[in-house]
């Protein structure tokens, strides 16, 4: 750096001068916490690998009118720092780079002015700063811009060979470049001031291609980090504005797009926020993001991945107001719940963005709205993406009812439902068959030798037995010869065959969802029951009983899942499930009371007996029931011993009665027409939700089939025409709707279109203005000039005439 020695022997430092400074060097190591009093240099590094010069900036700008460092003590730390004056912390700043962060003018001022300011390095890019501190002090402090010192250059002719392959780089010399790269590293590292590798020096530079290629071409490593900030080369480049160099770096099959910065950012989310320099960037960036997106290695990482803050791609865009990032984000299959922060839900700022977008998912042709040939154009491929998503988002589901959704829905739904009613066809054939089977086998089977039952080998071979708990059956009923019930129990096994393959293709589809899933641990369970009941497998009569009772009730339940999945149905499911999951939540904090007088209760009535005989508090586990059967209202006092134990008896039975039967029943009841309440304000809402998750499920079983199965049902079409003014199965709500959505943009368009002629045509008469005023000059300037040749032709004329 000879021109930078040049200029400091020009401003008269001195050796001895930084001498003098080592007391202030101690009492300023002392001040900022550096706890190495033997050692000499002032720029010890802490976590965040702030220098001592880093931390009194921070005490200059973090404690205003009152810091615990005076600028007097900030010019002797100056003139103290050699080697490190322009090293970045982790963020990426430097210690003018932080005061001008902090946005405080006066020390930035005080810095500007300091001696040995020319030795700042100001043309780096600050922490996520878009601009380079240069470039913001000239838009932030534009007084303070006769302070800025000459970019650093480094000498053509110096001796070390890497600072003129730098300084030819600097002046764009490429022979000269070329020339010294030869027989050099092509991953040259710079410290002070530069503090970055030759390739990141050169990637964020404008007009320096042939550099970068030369320099990959020898060896330079384009998935390069930096040694300081941890920043990779993809990033810089972002973040630098060098849009078409990014989209170079991208299409390089050796770059590694997985990288992240000290924020755990990928690439993905530099793009999502960076703006646009020029009006050619949104053209470029959309190309970057193309290229990106269409990368495989995009599709392993995770298109929803987030960074420390728990912020993805999409969230970064939204909030940045760049809505054709963030649909095209969306069109890869992005989350659209956007949630920021790991744990705040999307903003309301973001929600009118995504309508924004639901709405571009509508088009029209350049006919009258009232025109025969007026059509709507749905784009299929990008609602696919979004609507799953929001219908599985509690905060986002409002937006189902946007009208391009809702109808997209129907349209959808119309297409698909045929295998829905398919599906739920063969399903109410198995079950109607597992009932049939069940009720007609008739296993009263009656046991032997004190309760030993009897083998049973298949449905066509049941041996007689007993059981006892049936005294009034005594007839034996032999299938053997029951070809009727064979048929039933053949077509079951089969129909049972074709469930559990359904259900082993869903565990493939959908794997862990599957296995999360309560209703599918339901139809496992059924499969298992029916099985066990109907196989023949099993001899013991008992638990065959015991496996039909469990396997209807299975299948039934089962049943009414299926059809609570049909939109007409899936509010009435909801309310079910819900005051369900409300009731059982609620009791988890009371269970402890009915348990205290189910066993007051056994301690009370024990030997107390029904009508029929039978005791009602026998033991601890009928006491429960008992306790549960009454907490519903069913009470028999007729039946309660309250003279064993008078008194006591009665008060804790009236205590049960208050607090139980009144207090608690009702409660629950209260919450259960709460949450009903609430349900069917949200009926439209869920029944949406419902035909959104439902057309998913059926779609994710349709893309699974291979191909000759999926041609005949898969909907190919990248577009859903509608004609509003022709007949068509859509409601004319719906229709108007969209009408009025097409109406409000096309209004929009011509708006945004006359504004951009307007603006046109001010910069045309601004530019004509400019003309006729240039005009204007350039004919005084001509007159004027004709003025003078005619004053110097009198002049000449006289002087022929003497």
């Amino acid at each position: 750096m000879e021109d930078t020695v040049a200029n400091e022997g020009a401003a008269g430092e001195s050796l001895s001068l930084i001498d003098r400074a080592q007391p202030a060097v101690l009492e300023m190591r002392e001040l900022l916490g550096i706890t190495s009093a033997d050692s000499s240099d002032v720029s010890d590094t802490d976590a965040k690998l702030n220098t001592a010069l880093h931390r009194a900036v921070l005490s200059i700008c973090g404690n205003g009118n009152n810091p615990a460092i005076s600028y007097r003590q900030l010019d002797k730390l100056i003139m103290s720092q050699n080697k490190k004056l322009n090293m970045p912390n982790k963020e990426g700043y430097t210690a003018i780079g932080l005061a001008v962060e902090y946005s405080n003018k006066k020390c930035v001022k005080h810095m500007l002015k300091h001696p040995r300011k020319y030795l700042l390095y100001l043309d780096y890019y600050p922490g996520d700063r878009e601009s380079t501190v240069r470039d913001i002090i000239k838009e932030t402090y534009p007084e303070l811009q006769p302070l800025l010192p000459e970019p650093l250059m480094e000498s053509l002719c110096s001796s070390d060979n890497d600072k003129q392959l730098l300084a030819a780089l600097q002046r764009g010399k490429f022979k000269a470049f070329r020339g010294r790269l030869n027989n050099t590293n092509a991953n040259l590292w710079y410290d002070e001031p530069y503090y970055s590798s030759l390739l990141e020096i050169a990637c964020q530079m404008k007009k320096r291609n042939r550099f970068i290629k030369l320099l990959i071409d020898s060896g330079a490593d384009p998935n390069i980090k930096n040694r300081v900030t941890g920043m990779p080369l993809l990033h810089a480049t972002t973040r630098s504005g060098n849009f078409e160099l990014l989209e170079i770096l991208l299409k390089k099959e050796e770059i590694d797009i997985s990288l992240k910065d000290y924020k755990d950012r990928t690439i993905l989310h530099w793009l999502a926020q960076v703006r646009e320099r020029k009006p050619s960037d949104k053209y470029i960036l959309e190309n970057c993001f193309k290229v990106l997106l269409g990368k495989q290695s995009v599709t392993k990482m995770g298109i929803d991945f987030r960074d420390v803050s728990g912020n993805s791609a999409l969230y970064v865009a939204l909030q940045s107001g760049f809505q054709d990032r963030a649909k095209l984000l969306l069109g890869e299959g992005a989350d659209v719940s956007v949630r920021g922060n790991a744990c705040q839900v999307t903003l309301p700022t973001t929600l009118p963005i995504l309508e924004e977008i639901i709405e571009d998912c509508i088009m029209s042709n350049d006919e009258l709205l009232m025109s025969k040939d007026f059509v709507l154009r749905l784009n299929n491929e990008l609602l696919t993406k979004i609507v799953p998503r929001i219908a599985e988002s509690q905060h986002l589901r409002e937006l189902l009812k946007h009208p391009v959704i809702s109808t997209f829905l129907f349209l959808k739904w119309l297409r698909v439902r045929h295998i829905f009613f398919l599906d739920m066809t063969f399903y109410v054939i198995f079950l109607f068959f597992l009932t049939l089977y069940i009720l007609c086998s008739k296993q009263y089977n009656t046991l032997h030798d004190g309760g030993a039952a009897s083998n049973i080998t298949g449905p066509t071979s049941f041996n007689s037995s007993n059981l006892t708990s049936y005294k009034n059956v005594s007839n034996v009923i032999s299938q053997s010869n029951d070809s009727g019930l064979f048929f039933l129990w053949m077509s079951l096994m089969i129909l049972l065959s074709f469930l559990t393959l359904r259900e082993l293709l869903q565990l493939i589809l959908h794997r862990w969802l599957y296995i999360v899933s309560p209703e599918n641990w339901l139809e496992i369970s059924l499969i298992i029951a029916t099985f066990i009941s109907c196989s023949g497998v099993v001899g013991s009569a008992v638990v065959k009983l015991h496996s039909s009772a469990v396997a209807l009730l299975l299948g039934w339940s089962e049943l009414l899942m299926l059809l609570g999945r049909l939109p007409l149905l899936s509010v009435q499911q909801e309310m079910l499930r819900t005051v369900s999951f409300t009731f059982l939540w609620y009791m988890m904090g009371y269970v402890t009371l009915l348990i205290a007088f189910a066993f007051s209760f056994y301690i009370l009535f024990r030997g107390s007996s029904e009508q029929g005989g039978a005791e009602m508090f026998a033991n601890i586990p009928v006491s429960l029931l008992k306790t549960i059967v009454m907490f519903t209202g069913e009470f028999d006092t007729s039946s309660l011993s309250f003279d064993t134990l008078p008194y006591t008896s009665h008060v804790i039975f009236l205590l049960f009665v208050v607090l139980v039967a009144i207090v608690l029943l009702n409660l629950l009841n209260g919450l259960a027409v709460n949450d009903t309440e609430v349900i069917r304000k949200d009926a439209e809402t869920l029944s949406l939700a419902a035909r959104a998750k439902l057309v998913s499920r059926i779609e994710t079983f349709v893309n699974a089939l291979p191909k000759f199965m999926k041609s005949a049902v898969e909907i190919k079409e990248e577009m859903f025409v509608i004609h509003p003014n022709v007949r068509n199965k859509i409601g004319s709500a719906a229709v108007r709707s969209l009408l009025r959505i097409i109406s409000e943009k096309t209004k929009l368009h011509e708006k945004d279109k006359s504004t951009a002629f307007q603006k046109e045509w001010r910069v045309f008469t601004d530019k004509l203005s400019a003309l006729e005023l240039q005009q204007e000059k350039l004919f005084s300037t001509l007159d004027q000039s004709r003025q003078i040749l005619e004053q110097i032709l009198k002049r000449l004329n006289m002087g022929d005439k003497t």
